[in-house]
């Protein structure tokens, strides 16, 4: 692997390192939100016609709580990469990541194409 260094200016760091922070922040939120909920899900006492609609209720908070918990790592994971002066390239090849797929997905670990061979 060649290690290059990142094509990305001072300031489109600093740009993608407010939306991370912004993603990462709103990724607080929504799991301090849904604790509640999550919480009443597991206490609810119904009746058996209920029962199916809250495993089902339950299924969807879990698998959404998971995403937002790998979504917040990735995201932790780009802020660390900020911090250490690596943003910006591929974790596998040391390419430079275009800024427009920064832009969509600032967490990005790959370029486009090595992450469309991964598939």
């Amino acid at each position: 692997m060649t290690t290059q260094r990142s094509t990305l200016s001072t300031g489109d760091i600093e740009r993608l390192r407010r939306a991370l922070v912004h993603k990462r922040d709103a990724l607080v939120a929504a799991q301090q939100a849904s604790r509640p909920q999550q919480l009443a899900l597991g206490e609810l006492e119904s009746e058996e016609g209920d029962a199916a609609e809250q495993i089902i209720e339950q299924d969807g908070a879990l698998q959404l709580a998971a995403f937002d918990a790998a979504l917040f790592s990735e995201v932790e994971h780009a802020l660390a990469k900020i911090e250490a002066g690596k943003y910006g390239v591929s974790e596998e090849s040391g390419a430079p990541i275009p800024l427009e797929r920064l832009e969509a997905l600032p967490w990005a670990r790959r370029t486009l194409e090595e992450e469309e061979r991964k598939r």
